[in-house]
């Protein structure tokens, strides 16, 4: 019988090992392949821009100067590294001075901009999008007639919706996030650059000390307590992949999420242009930007826009507003293509039923996407008014492009076709 005992150790051992080394042979093959495919994919890519750094430029011309945003605190500290693996060698070989700047702290971006003398051949943000917010609002802040300086999203944030659309991320695997980061540096030397919409947040107030300078965001504004919970899932880092499913699992008996977005929200509809919300600025005619040379000439939708005089059309209904007073669990805006002119999408959640059925749908819509909010409405302006006993409640933040902002009366304004962002060209 011992003799059987023993037997039977040794081949449950022998099988762990066996089982042990074909993983390890198993995940170093993928490993090997990965690194093989990652190299291919950013020779291919070095390889066109060096050809775009062989082009002669005139020597009147200023040297292409690009000013690189980089946040190093990113991604847990990673963005820098891959910046210089996957990013700066692209933007080098294409010709550029790349002047490269850290952030040292929240608002550090935002300042450096508006403090430019002379704004560079083109900005790019490299981190997430907190540092794009801060980008585009010190360019909407400096200055209207500057803002025609392209700017360009280098996703090395861990948050990074606003350039899912320029940029796509198929899977979640290291050749194709290399793949994200190779076309996001190539679409600078390409010259992929489209008019994109932004929106304007101001603090809606009649008391002076309220009254602050308005931000402005590239993806979203978020209120609720999927946002709430969502944004402590760094806390549960021992449960590895399923810490978010545990953030929701352990704070969805809380009273710190904001369950009912109490209060009331004003909006306006969508609006082709009319008197009464098109501003028409005078732009000094200026030379071809510096990828002119590279691209074919082009009429955006926005220089048709902005040439047309709005002064004689009149929309009684632009400034018609709508109000809406029931309660919701969870408050999305975000700008949107679905018009020619653009308008923002408003989405509504109900109220949550129960914790427990809260629970489910929240992981349901982690795992597949699933949308529990209503029909979007579409409008031109969003105008939230939260209680007093809300926006009161230290604990209680808006998200802006996933950046946390406390709890004030706000008004959100589309304004569309305001900057000029590099993309994919394959929209």
């Amino acid at each position: 019988m011992a003799f059987v005992i023993k037997f039977a150790k040794n081949v449950r051992n022998h099988w762990k090992k066996s089982v042990f080394a074909a993983a390890l042979l198993t995940y170093g093959a993928s490993y090997a392949g990965d690194k093989i495919r990652i190299n291919n994919l950013m020779r291919d890519y070095c390889l066109e821009a060096s050809k775009y750094g062989q082009v002669t430029m005139p020597v009147t011309d200023p040297p292409r100067e690009i000013l690189v945003l980089l946040n190093p605190a990113a991604n847990k500290r990673s963005a820098e590294e891959t910046f210089k693996k996957y990013c700066e060698p692209i933007l080098h070989l294409g010709g550029f001075l790349v002047n490269i700047v850290k952030t040292d702290s929240e608002g550090h971006a935002r300042r450096y901009v508006e403090e430019l003398t002379t704004f560079p051949s083109a900005i790019l943000v490299a981190g997430g999008d907190g540092t794009l917010s801060e980008v585009v609002t010190g360019v909407l802040r400096k200055n209207y007639s500057n803002h025609n300086c392209p700017i360009g999203m280098l996703p090395l944030g861990r948050m990074n919706s606003s350039s899912d659309e320029d940029f796509p991320l198929k899977k979640a695997n290291r050749v194709e996030e290399a793949r994200q980061l190779g076309e996001a540096a190539i679409s600078v030397l390409r010259g992929n650059v489209r008019r994109k919409h932004v929106m304007k947040i101001e603090v809606v107030s009649e008391a002076e000390e309220e009254q602050r300078r308005p931000v402005y965001a590239v993806g979203s504004f978020q209120w609720g307590a999927f946002r709430d919970i969502l944004s402590r899932r760094d806390q549960y880092w021992y449960t590895g992949s399923l810490r978010e499913y545990t953030a929701f699992l352990i704070n969805s008996f809380s009273s710190r999420p904001t369950w009912d977005c109490a209060g009331s929200i004003k909006y306006t509809p969508p609006c082709a242009g009319c008197r009464n919300c098109v501003r028409v600025e005078k732009k000094t005619p200026s030379k071809d930007k510096w990828w002119s040379g590279f691209t074919p000439k082009t009429t955006t939708s926005s220089s048709s826009v902005q040439s047309k005089d709005f002064s004689g059309i009149e929309n009684e209904m632009c400034s018609q507003e709508f109000l809406l007073t029931d309660k919701h669990s969870e408050v999305i805006v975000a700008t949107s293509r679905a018009k020619p002119y653009g308008c923002l999408q408003m989405k509504l959640a109900d109220p949550e039923d129960s914790s427990f059925s809260f629970i489910l749908n929240s992981w349901r819509r982690l795992h597949d996407n699933t949308s529990l909010h209503r029909d979007p409405i579409e409008a031109r302006t969003v105008e939230i008014h939260p209680d007093s006993s809300v926006f009161t409640n230290k604990e209680k933040y808006y998200a802006l492009d996933n950046e946390e902002y406390d709890v004030k009366p706000i008004k959100i304004t589309l304004i569309p076709h305001a900057i000029n962002m590099f993309s994919s060209g394959k929209m």
